[in-house]
């Protein structure tokens, strides 16, 4: 376990006695790079390091779950007036360009974005400010992102499809991979620019039963066709996935593997290209697949797979009231039980390490495997459990599969615990209960994050005071800063990079580890 790393203070800016830059609304990028939405005399303007833009009557935005969009605007504005834009949370400036602002996506990503713009009888598609294509609007048609014409990754990498006179085209980092009739669906590239589309087709006549059809692309590889594409996700290691209906039944395509005739596909956890995990039915018959291997189970259902990069991988299963240990296609010869109840789980490792908890009529039990961890709880202790798809300092996406880490919450009397991969943290003060928005409350998360190289949160634990905890190994108190920024936080497993104040002064503060 480590502790007292040494944070890097970078000074960025230092506001002027009217604070406005602090009364503004600000977004850094990793490099410090920075970019304030202010309020002066009436009028809004934007700072960036190297400009100034404004004054604007107004400036609006709408976000969602493709990320946000930011543009100067007046109520009443005539459709032709020139105009800038950004992504919500960046600071790079794009434009001036004319029309009505019809969809945006910036894929979560800092500075880029894709918008689409209607003038007149036409429709116009951005990509960072450049014009990528534009064609007369077609009768009845709804235009908007939907379809993920186009998607990013943070190097700034892009993939798009535009559709030239009857042809679609997809262009990947500007080089044309792939041409069609049809619309294609799910575009995505990673860091080191590999990808994965779906290329619509509507047959002549039907082919195979099909209709219309998907062939699914990946950087070197076209896989059999389905009937649709309803989930896909691609990682900066190369792996990925798809899924959807194909006829009656269902499908998935994983690491270039296609498994057909199959439904109930859950529980997907995607490492790397040959690390890969899901539940499904086969035939009326319950199943596990673990890196191309099935696993047959009879359990009523089945909770918390994990696996690791070496080919083990574990389960809980639910069986007759009992629950059991499933590790490696084989299930325990005895359920897990104590105090004649049956356990809550909370985490097994890919080989079979369990942690989990028996509540009796007056206690609460927590164990790891069979070794009591905390002395016995009350049950009128004010105990409570979070899981990490319930934080909500973590962004979600149901179309993200699971990576090899777990992370959920412990607390009861006056202490919290994140317990990371089964591992508990040391204590801390507790959040659980508290206000969501009461981000100034001792205890408070004020942000926090998760990826494949683990996760970190920042809570404030004092008067101008917080806590850094990495990975449940690395924990860094902070003090003297009077606020920090919510969302400008860069984790990569090897440094953590986030930004705050002190006194009338911007800072960026980096901690290695």
């Amino acid at each position: 376990m480590a502790s007292a790393q040494t944070i890097k203070e970078r000074l960025i800016l230092t506001d002027s006695e009217d604070s406005l830059l602090l009364k503004g609304y600000a977004s850094f990028d990793k490099n410090g790079d920075y970019c304030f939405t202010i309020y002066k005399d009436e009028l809004y303007y934007w700072i960036t390091n190297t400009d100034t833009f404004g004054g604007y009557n107004f400036i609006g935005g709408a976000s969602g779950p493709g990320g946000g969009v930011s543009y100067p605007s007046t109520f009443s504005q005539p459709e032709n007036t020139p105009y800038i834009y950004k992504n919500y949370h960046g600071k790079q400036i794009y434009g001036p360009i004319v029309g009505k602002l019809e969809d945006y996506t910036t894929s979560e990503t800092y500075n880029h974005i894709a918008l689409m713009a209607s003038l007149k009888d036409s429709i116009y598609y951005y990509i960072d400010g450049r014009l990528i294509s534009s064609h007369r609007k077609e009768p009845g048609k709804v235009y908007d992102l939907h379809q993920e014409w186009v998607a990013f990754n943070s190097k700034g990498n892009a993939i798009y499809s535009v559709k030239d006179k009857k042809w679609y085209y997809v262009y990947a980092n500007n080089r044309v991979v792939d041409s069609s009739k049809f619309e294609y669906l799910k575009l995505a590239i990673n860091n080191n620019g590999d990808y994965i589309f779906a290329e619509g087709r509507k047959p002549e006549q039907p082919v195979k039963n099909y209709e219309y059809m998907f062939f699914i692309h990946t950087t070197d590889t076209i896989l059999d066709t389905v009937r649709t594409v309803w989930y896909a996700h691609l990682k900066d290691n190369g792996a990925y996935y798809f899924s959807g209906s194909d006829k009656a039944l269902g499908y998935i395509a994983i690491n270039d593997h296609m498994y057909k005739n199959i439904d109930s596909i859950e529980n997907i956890a995607l490492i790397d290209k040959n690390t890969y995990l899901f539940s499904f039915t086969e035939a009326g018959k319950r199943k596990i697949n673990a890196n191309g291997k099935s696993f047959e189970y009879d359990f009523e259902r089945i909770f918390l797979p994990t696996l690791d990069t070496i080919g083990n991988f574990a389960c809980y299963g639910l069986k007759d009231y009992y629950l059991y240990k499933f590790i490696n296609g084989k299930k325990g010869k005895n359920p897990i039980s104590k105090y004649n109840v049956r356990p809550k789980p909370l985490y097994i490792s890919p080989t079979g390490a369990s942690l989990h908890y028996f509540k009796t009529d007056d206690s609460i039990y927590i164990y790891r495997d069979e070794k009591l961890i905390l002395p016995p709880i009350s049950v009128n202790s004010n105990f409570g459990m979070q899981f990490q798809e319930d934080f909500t300092f973590l962004r979600s996406n149901y179309e993200v599969p699971k990576n090899i880490n777990s992370l959920l919450y412990l607390e009861y009397n006056n202490a919290g615990y994140m317990i990371f991969n089964g591992e508990l943290s040391k204590p801390m003060p507790p959040f659980l209960f508290k206000d969501e928005d009461e981000t100034n409350e001792i205890g408070s998360i004020i942000t926090g994050g998760m990826n494949d190289k683990g996760f970190f949160i920042i809570q404030k634990i004092g008067d101008r005071k917080y806590l850094i905890n990495i990975n449940n190994s690395v924990y860094q108190e902070l003090s003297g800063i009077d606020n920090l920024n919510d969302q400008d936080c860069f984790f990569d497993g090897k440094s953590l990079i986030f930004y705050g104040t002190k006194g009338r002064s911007f800072y960026q503060f980096t901690l290695n580890i």
